[in-house]
């Protein structure tokens, strides 16, 4: 329903109603704007009367004796509505008794003209007794309706008196009926009055109360002044009832509030020795027959937004006394009796719509003006904690002096830490703290104990950077220099301390905020210098491990310019780490790494350390680095502590591939072969005396090589069959001219000194015959004549962002790719191997970036020089505009030795090229030069 018109509703025992057409009751008669569903659901639920029981029982007929019944209440949908009951002696039959009850509902627009001045509600006149359905069901709506004007506070004295009611009783009902609005009991009361006028002294009661409830509680009330069946129902909290009615038997009765004023009896409200803020203010009033309408005001703004709960429960009107008397009378009694409990009742009123209470700001404001430094340290952190609570709402300059004042009093307390994270709890008044304090230098060391005792519990850079993460929410922080300077301190005594001074710089490099600023950003990247220069003073080389090593590579991702550091100690220790990771990093282009532009100490310290890290089961991928850690700074490799350290930390099968793997050095380092040979014959750990070793040395296909095993063999030789085989000839010869000897002394000596015999004819019987079977050997095909017309060339160019591409499409390799500063040849498994063209960048045909330069062709072709070997070689070729021809030869094994290739032969200055079997021919000034292939020295003979 809508509309600001009061509506009216009629109803009685009739011949047919609105909403049925027999006989009973319903209602008769109502206005248009009243909703039908609106009727039946709140309306006729209370469309009853209980006639008195002391009337009834006599058979009494007699209207004028019978009480009006009058009830008030307010549903959720907002609507006042007030009705009225009367008792009819007889109805359209004239056989029975019955009633008739005339109801008004207000609307919710309306509804406060009568709640905000009870004399209108109570004094209500326009109630019918009856009506001739033959007027119509429709009966008008209404815009005001007439009332009383008597007040009712000149007669109080008179009714308390007629009611026997005291002043203190009066208080227990007022308090009584604000519970039961406020909760779920009800309040029943019975008068010592006639009947007859039973309603009459119930609505002067009803007023006499509601002058002293909050507008919050009227708004709510709802009240019957008459039944002889009291029970409990919806939307009512008072019921008044006849005498002697209320079974107080029952135990739903007895826990209500009860004032049997007929039997002068009270139950359920105990209020006697308690503070009662409200109750007193308002009996105060009442005493002096005031009304207190503008307490009722202030309340009703200070309420403003708060829920519904809060507006009706008793004690925010207890707080809300103490602030209003605080304020009118201008005393502050009430506030140093209880700061805490008063500033908690200023909060709950600000909390919510605070724009519109400028009143409740304004007290604030003066009582922080007029506040001294809280003393007692049993209450100050609850009270500056309301005071950071209510200053989040209203800001006040006041308060933060006094916040400021107080951490600076408590400064040498436990307390002051304490503090602070109160203050924290306000963003923009620990904003606002802050930057004050970092703008006056008064306040410099106070600043910096709070934030000192703030990171004093995190020892561990992990948690540091927690903590500065959760401070850093309040990014602001990032302008208070002092913030910076404390952060960068406790990060860097983090790292000084760490066991893992490597992993915590690690953290710092990865430390982020969502969403990150610029501030913030400048502050990683100071915190990350400061960070890194305390990892640079804290390395201790001796200890470092290889995943330290590593990790330094990411913290130093590009090489630092160390002529930026002025610190000796700390520019070493960056100069021998960055060289470990380079050289560790890429194990195969050690031998690449030039340490000569550092000093003899810091090369001396990075060998020893290198010889420290590869100490863990070394493997064959690490070898290119023992060669830097055994490097000597005049004497070349010390090969000796190279292979003793394999020996002690590696497997022999690590051992026998660093052999393998360095087989041609027999050739060109007398100091290897030297070293190696001493290892192999006096060394009690030699692999030389395990069988399966020593077969798998003797396969090994390098003449040199198999010159030392000679050696090795007659040295690790019992001592006759070394004599033997350094005498052997000479003394066999003489047996034979001495003709002492035997076919089996002969044998004998054939099988002692034969280093390679050959294999003898096989002789096996087969029926009868004897026949001698030899062993045949495949001889590999030999390659056809090549000529370089043959050979595939190279496609130029940005081809799939490659620079060149070789497609060489051979059995065992696939294509020849510049790309990245890197040659790479791929096998057809795969497998990448780097080119190194080992000539000088003027003849280089390719340039830094790895592009063929401009004017050079390249060609190649897989070839193999000698199939009954492991390797299969390749041949480039490249071309220019003079005609001038360069070649370079590669020899690759076959089971996947991987790393930097350097060729085997390079040549130029030819005009061209031809293959033929195990030769390259090269035609220079029109005459050929043969270079013929050695297997056993890996390498090319030149043969003019």
């Amino acid at each position: 329903m809508t509309g600001k018109l009061i509506q009216q509703q009629m109803y009685t025992r009739e011949r047919g109603g609105i909403f049925h057409t027999t006989d009973g009751y319903d209602t008769i008669a109502i206005s248009e704007g009243l909703e039908h569903a609106f009727v039946k659901k709140y309306l006729h639920p209370f469309c009853m009367y209980h006639a008195p029981k002391a009337l009834t029982e006599r058979g009494e007929k007699d209207a004028s004796l019978f009480p009006k019944a009058v009830t008030i209440f307010q549903p959720e949908t907002g609507h006042l509505v007030i009705g009225q009951a009367v008792f009819v002696p007889a109805d359209f039959t004239g056989q029975r008794s019955t009633y008739f009850m005339h109801n008004y509902i207000v609307p919710p627009s309306r509804k406060d003209e009568w709640i905000k001045n009870p004399e209108k509600l109570f004094q209500w006149k326009g109630f019918a007794n009856s009506y001739d359905i033959m007027d119509g069901k429709i009966i008008p709506e209404c815009d005001h309706m007439e009332s009383g004007e008597k007040d009712i506070l000149l007669d109080k004295e008179v009714l308390l008196k007629k009611l026997g009611l005291r002043e203190d009783q009066f208080k227990q009902l007022l308090y009584a009926i604000m519970t039961s609005i406020a909760g779920k009991k009800k309040v029943f009361i019975s008068l010592n009055v006639p009947l007859k006028d039973y309603s009459t002294y119930a609505l002067e009661l009803l007023e006499l109360i509601s002058v002293y409830l909050p507008y919050a509680h009227r708004r709510k009330l709802g009240a019957i002044t008459f039944t002889s069946s009291p029970e409990t129902k919806n939307y009512i909290h008072v019921v008044f009832y006849e005498p002697g009615t209320l079974n107080i038997a029952d135990r739903s009765i007895e826990k209500q509030l009860i004032f049997d004023l007929s039997a002068r009896r009270i139950s359920g409200v105990e209020i006697e020795g308690q503070k009662h803020e409200y109750l007193d203010f308002a009996m105060k009033h009442f005493s002096e027959s005031k009304r207190i309408e503008d307490f009722f005001d202030f309340a009703e703004n200070a309420l403003y937004g708060l829920g519904e709960d809060q507006k009706l429960e008793v004690a925010s009107y207890y707080q809300l006394t103490a602030i209003y008397l605080t304020l009118n009378d201008q005393n502050g009694t009430l506030y140093h009796n209880n700061k805490i409990g008063f500033l908690h009742s200023l909060l709950k009123f600000l909390r919510v719509n605070s724009e519109v209470k400028p009143a409740l700001a304004e007290l604030f404001h003066k009582l922080v003006t007029e506040e001294k430094v809280p003393a007692d340290k049993n209450t100050v952190l609850d009270y500056i904690q309301a005071v950071v609570a209510i200053n989040s709402i209203v800001r006040s300059d006041e308060a933060l002096g006094l916040i400021v004042d107080t951490i600076a009093f408590y400064q040498k307390d436990p307390l002051f830490q304490m503090l602070w994270k109160v203050i924290e709890q306000d963003k923009l008044g620990y904003q606002a703290i802050l930057m004050f304090m970092n703008d006056h230098p008064d306040y410099e060391l106070l600043l910096e104990q709070y934030l000192d005792d703030r990171l004093v519990q995190v020892v561990h850079t992990e948690d540091v950077l927690k903590e500065l993460h959760l401070m850093l929410v309040t990014p602001f922080l990032l302008d208070v220099e002092k913030f910076k300077a404390v952060a960068i301190r406790k990060v860097v005594s983090s790292i000084t301390h760490a066991s893992n001074p490597f992993h915590s710089v690690l953290l710092v490099k990865n430390f982020s905020m969502e969403q990150p600023s610029a501030a913030f950003i400048e502050f990683k990247d100071e915190l990350l210098a400061h960070a890194k220069l305390a990892l640079l003073r804290s390395i201790r080389v001796k200890e470092l491990t290889m995943n330290d090593v590593l990790m330094f590579g990411k913290i130093y991702p590009n090489e630092h310019n160390v002529r930026d550091i002025k610190d000796v100690k700390v520019k070493e220790n960056y100069q021998i780490t960055n060289a470990l990771y380079q050289l560790i990093s890429i194990p195969s282009q050690a031998g690449t790494y030039d340490l000569r532009p550092l000093t003899g100490t810091i090369r001396a310290h990075i060998r020893s350390t290198l010889q420290q890290l590869l100490r863990n089961k070394p493997t064959a991928e690490h070898f290119p680095l023992l060669f830097v850690a055994f490097d000597t700074e005049y004497d070349g490799v010390d090969y000796q502590g190279l292979l003793d350290h394999l020996i002690r930390y590696g497997e022999d099968q690590t051992l026998l591939s660093f052999i393998r793997g360095n087989v041609r050095k027999i050739e060109t380092d007398v100091h290897y072969r030297r070293s190696l040979r001493k290892y192999l014959i006096s060394h009690p750990q030699s692999i030389w005396k395990n069988s399966s070793f020593r077969k798998e040395l003797l396969l090994i296909k390098n003449y040199s090589f198999k010159n030392l095993l000679k050696e090795v063999q007659i040295e690790t030789a019992s001592p006759l069959v070394k004599f033997l085989k350094k005498y052997g000839l000479k003394l066999g010869l003489s047996l034979v001219i001495l003709g002492g000897a035997s076919g089996g002394a002969w044998y004998g000596y054939s099988k002692l000194f034969a280093d390679d015999p050959k294999p003898k004819a096989k002789v096996e019987k087969t029926t009868g015959t004897v026949t001698a079977v030899k062993k045949e050997t495949a001889v590999p095909k030999k390659p056809a004549d090549i000529s370089l017309n043959e050979f595939k060339e190279a496609s130029q160019g940005e081809v799939a962002g490659q620079t060149f591409v070789l497609n060489l499409g051979g059995k065992q390799l696939s294509t020849i790719t510049g790309q990245d500063q890197v040659v790479t040849m791929t096998n057809i498994d795969g497998e990448a191997y780097q080119l190194f063209f080992n000539t000088k960048p003027a003849t280089d045909p390719v340039d830094l970036n790895k592009l063929l330069k401009n004017g050079y062709s390249l060609s190649g072709i897989e070839y193999d020089f000698d199939p009954s070997d492991e390797n299969v070689e390749v041949v480039l070729v490249t071309q220019n505009h003079a005609a001038d021809t360069s070649v370079w030869i590669y020899s690759i094994n076959k089971k996947g030795l991987k790393g930097i290739l350097s060729p085997v032969l390079k040549e130029s200055g030819f005009s061209n090229v031809r293959l033929n079997e195990k030769t390259l021919v090269l035609t220079r000034d029109k005459k050929e030069v043969n270079y013929t292939y050695s297997a056993d020295l890996n390498s090319f003979i030149v043969q003019q």
